[in-house]
């Protein structure tokens, strides 16, 4: 069960962190407003606390105090973003949108595949168990997000299996991991981007990060066609 009480006003103290936050130059442009617009649209307590996943101890404290929130049960109900933990089903969008928030992660492949549709799938609270992660993402002129920048990613290796073409996907970790590409790609592009080095970090000569670097292997294999491939962290 989610926590919809006390929502508004928990939602306004999130904004003006996050305000204060883009004041100090330790978030872009681009990320302030990705996380503005994450906060207008939370539905509970636990949807804001994800918009401040990586901030300082001390914020997310302040603004969360442990005792306060409630664990968050799978379930199945959500039509924006379900729970899920098992790894025999493909998660599938077709000509449409997906959200999803996993609740765990073990020694097992989870797929996911979009077909003219957009998927984004997100990680950052997800409990992982045991050393390797085994994701396969199957993206066909659509666009898949996936959004592993999870602190419990320390010491875990990542296999990351892609493939389809004509779309795009994107997949965003913490800083600090190792990143090896053994994926090939026919026809479009693949790149990896530090969001630290924006134009307004350049601009000021800003690169404050407080959050510590995350010690992880990340292996991309597979093939994608004619589309691009983005790691950001």
């Amino acid at each position: 069960m989610k926590t919809v009480y006390g929502l508004p006003k928990k939602r306004e103290e999130v904004i003006e962190e996050l305000q204060t936050a883009f004041a100090n130059q330790n978030l872009d442009d681009v990320e302030y407003e990705n996380r503005l617009n994450e906060a207008m649209s939370a539905k509970s307590i636990e949807d804001l606390e994800l918009v401040v996943f990586d901030f300082p101890h001390e914020i997310r404290n302040r603004l969360f105090p442990k005792e306060a929130i409630q664990e968050v049960k799978p379930t199945n109900t959500s039509a924006n973003m379900p729970s899920v933990s098992s790894s025999d089903e493909v998660y599938k969008v077709i000509m449409g949108e997906d959200k999803r928030q996993i609740r765990t992660i073990g020694n097992h492949t989870v797929n996911f595949f979009s077909l003219m549709g957009s998927q984004n799938i997100d990680f950052r609270k997800t409990q992982i168990q045991g050393n390797y992660i085994k994701i396969h993402v199957e993206c066909l002129l659509g666009n898949t997000v996936i959004d592993l920048r999870n602190e419990n990613l320390e010491g875990k290796h990542l296999d990351i299996w892609i493939g389809g073409g004509m779309g795009e996907i994107k997949i965003l970790v913490p800083r600090g991991g190792d990143i090896q590409r053994e994926a090939q790609m026919f026809g479009g592009s693949f790149k990896t981007k530090d969001k630290r080095k924006s134009w307004l970090n350049k601009l000021t000569g800003n690169q404050q990060n407080e959050v510590p670097p995350i010690s992880f292997t990340l292996v991309l294999h597979g093939n994608y066609w004619l589309g691009n491939v983005e790691v950001v962290y």
